[in-house]
């Protein structure tokens, strides 16, 4: 087994979580140790940046690398990776709407409208349709646990609906000659 295939076989939260128990044992240092590991663990970490932006250029650079590329970022070891070194950005937008993709066939299929107002932090915001396009508040509670469940951290949340929207005012309407 190479040194390749012997780091490849945890599993990348087992990765993940050796090195944040190896940082909460560096917090217990002495204070010139902690700094070194410190300035080591940046210097590192630049050099790496500079040959994963060199890499990322160099897929982009060609229509086949470039989707590779997309591909690769698709893979959450990857991502993390890109995310650490400030390469790629996380957006949430794109999660989320992701998600109501996803959901699209199932909403359809319910004659449920819903759109996505905002997405802002932590808290995506949503409307549903109107009239016979508004679904019930238990399908409108699903739809919203849904999202949730595919999108960890963040909270769904609807917006509130616009005031005076009814097609006829009340006030309008008379029985008998004006």
């Amino acid at each position: 087994m190479t040194a390749l295939d012997e780091n490849t076989a945890a599993s990348f939260e087992e990765l993940a979580a050796r090195v944040d128990e190896l940082r909460d044992r560096v917090r217990h240092t002495d204070q010139h140790a902690r700094e070194l590991l410190e300035e080591t663990i940046d210097a590192v970490t630049a050099f790496n940046r500079a040959g994963l932006v060199e890499l990322v250029h160099l897929l982009r650079s060609d229509p086949r690398g470039e989707e590779l590329l997309f591909t690769a970022v698709d893979r959450p070891e990857v991502m993390a990776l890109l995310v650490a070194h400030d390469i790629v950005r996380v957006d949430r937008t794109m999660d989320v709407l992701r998600v109501v993709d996803q959901l699209r066939p199932h909403l359809a299929a319910a004659s449920v409208e819903l759109e996505v107002v905002r997405v802002e932090a932590e808290t995506v915001v949503v409307s549903f349709g109107t009239g016979c396009s508004a679904p019930a508040e238990n399908v409108r509670d699903e739809i919203r646990q849904v999202m949730q469940s595919r999108l960890s951290g963040m909270q769904v949340v609807e917006a509130e609906p616009a005031s005076g929207q009814a097609f006829v005012p009340l006030g309008s309407l008379r029985i008998g000659p004006p």
